[in-house]
């Protein structure tokens, strides 16, 4: 993967809608090339699908919610529950969008939800405090969500 690569990754990231012709005035490569570039670039794994951007306040939806978990390191009697059973269980919530490990001071997923209501988030809140595994959970409400635009392409990443 080169410079050209990565920067028709670093666009699609943040606007996955753009047409190759876009693509292209932006990057300075011709059509074809994006095309193709795009193409391999899905073939090999590195580009995993697309994403629409949605307001969600004009859906069914409107509430967005970030869960930081804190996991268990022993469960009395039980032991350890690896992490990756728990994350298994968490992919059974309808209501959970996405789930991001991290290495943090207090805690080690976090979950990005969508909800009709708080008192839908509440209640997703105690189903989850309920699962072997989750020693601790807290809730940020997600008030506005900006998608920043593409990054403007230069000629200094060809040096790097």
């Amino acid at each position: 993967m080169d410079y050209r690569d990565e920067a028709i990754i670093r666009i699609l990231a943040r606007h996955a809608h753009l047409s190759s012709r876009a693509l292209s005035k932006m990057t300075g490569l011709p059509i074809s090339t994006v095309h193709r570039r795009i193409k391999r670039l899905e073939a090999a794994g590195v580009i995993k699908g697309y994403k629409a951007m949605i307001d969600f306040e004009k859906t069914s939806k409107p509430i967005g919610a970030l869960l930081f978990v804190n996991l268990a390191e022993v469960i009395p009697d039980k032991g350890h529950i690896p992490k990756k059973d728990v994350i298994n269980k968490l992919r059974n919530f309808d209501d959970i969008e996405e789930i991001i490990e991290v290495q943090a001071y207090s805690f080690d997923l976090i979950l990005k939800a969508r909800l009709q209501s708080l008192r839908r988030l509440s209640a997703l809140m105690e189903e989850l405090r309920c699962i072997e595994g989750i020693e601790e959970l807290a809730s940020a409400i997600i008030v506005e969500e900006t998608i920043l635009p593409p990054p403007i392409v230069s000629k200094k990443a060809e040096t790097k």
